[in-house]
């Protein structure tokens, strides 16, 4: 037997939702069941580049596993294994603890659980072993995603991981500009889900923020050559209680070490003292060996957020800029509330808080030389191959993190 467990276009957020007031009377009538080869139903692409990791060179990757066929074309898959292989020379660096297993290999790995008894190891996709599957990596619609789930019954995560992985090394690779791993969502005015100002208007499933923006980097030391993507799929279990795998694979090729412009100084944010600002972006877009076509500012509202009228924090709001631009208005009102209720305090004030501190903020930006926007949701919704490089190499550069308050 097949079976298919989706992810939709927003991750989770509506097909989780998909109660009716009528279900009553739909449940005497037979489902209509639509059975889809999870193998050859799906279109696998990735592609690889450079990550500049606020002056620290590491490797980009960006996966799209869609399906192709049936009424959900686009979305993802739920359980699959995602394995990467560099070229010769490449190695995953061997101090780094959240590498696990894969340290000193030229694997990023990850396995599919086929039995309790005996768990799949530790890896860099796979960091619980094959225990809670909530830690776990997919090859998802839209970048690995830590969302994988071993059974129907199970709710995926709904938030992207925090990135990049192996930034345990800062301190010994001198980078003393490099923050932790941050959290990369899309959200308002960005990227907003069609009919509403924000995926934390109350109708979509709780703990999702926004938006995955694709993009996996890793400080690792990337080398030129082809990088091999498998990705094992479970495709179904005969009446026996056999399990069966299938797989997919792709290839990308890092042709030349292109580095975009280093981001060695973060965003700032000034308050306005109204509930919005004006940040800083602190990147001029120059000075590496590729220029950015498309720059990204987050923002990141942490609470306590009283003052909002739905969803809880963090609230992600993301700006898409011309590279270079020197500065981005933050609005006073356009935070989270219902549909059809009039937005409130993008962040709010002392006076909007309980404890009369304001919002605390967080900042950081990233550019890219590769479509990023018409390939990411909602701009590929119901696409099963949104174009995701242009010239052969997707690359990134990210900044640190700063803080301030509203």
């Amino acid at each position: 037997m097949q079976y298919q467990i989706r992810l939709g276009a927003v991750l989770a957020a509506i097909s989780l939702a998909a109660c009716s007031g009528s279900a009553v009377q739909q449940s005497l009538v037979p489902p209509t069941k639509t059975t889809v080869n999870p193998v050859t139903g799906t279109t696998l692409q990735f592609a690889v580049g450079t990550a500049n990791i606020a002056g620290q060179i590491g490797l980009n990757t960006l996966v799209t596993l869609r399906q192709n066929t049936g009424p959900y074309v686009g979305t993802s898959i739920l359980s699959n294994a995602p394995t990467i292989t560099g070229p010769a020379g490449f190695t995953v660096p061997a101090g780094a603890p959240d590498a696990y297993g894969d340290a000193g290999t030229a694997a990023i790995s990850a396995f599919v659980p086929t039995s309790i008894a005996s768990p799949p190891p530790q890896t860099t996709f796979d960091p619980d072993g094959g225990g809670s599957a909530q830690g776990n990596w997919l090859a998802s619609s839209y970048g690995f995603f830590p969302g994988v789930v071993g059974n129907s019954g199970e709710t995926p995560a709904l938030s992207p991981g925090a990135m990049p992985f192996y930034s345990s090394l800062n301190t010994t690779l001198g980078c003393g500009t490099c923050s932790g791993p941050l959290e990369y969502i899309g959200g308002p005015p960005a990227f907003v889900p069609p009919g509403h100002t924000s995926t934390q208007d109350g109708t979509f499933a709780g703990g999702y923020a926004g938006y995955t923006l694709g993009f996996v980097d890793f400080q690792a030391t990337p080398v030129t050559g082809s990088y091999a993507l498998n990705v094992v799929i479970p495709t179904g279990i005969n009446g026996n209680g056999v399990e069966s795998y299938g797989s997919k694979a792709a290839a990308a090729s890092l042709t030349a070490t292109n580095v975009l412009p280093p981001w060695t100084t973060a965003p700032t944010f000034v308050s306005d003292g109204t509930g919005g600002g004006t940040i800083t972006t602190n990147f001029g877009g120059g000075g590496g060996s590729v220029a950015p076509t498309e720059e990204y500012i987050i923002l990141v509202n942490e609470g306590p957020g009283d003052c909002q009228l739905s969803g809880g924090a963090p609230y992600y709001y993301t700006w898409k800029v011309t590279p270079g631009t020197t500065t981005v208005t933050v609005p006073d009102d356009i935070g989270a509330a219902p549909k059809g209720k009039t937005q409130g305090h993008t962040l709010c004030t002392a006076a909007d808080d309980a404890a009369g501190t304001g919002d605390a903020v967080a900042v950081y930006g990233f550019a890219v030389d590769y479509p990023l926007y018409a390939s990411a949701f909602p701009q590929s919704n119901g696409k099963a191959a949104p174009v995701i490089t242009t010239s052969g190499q997707d690359d990134v550069t990210t900044s640190a993190e700063s803080t301030g308050t509203e």
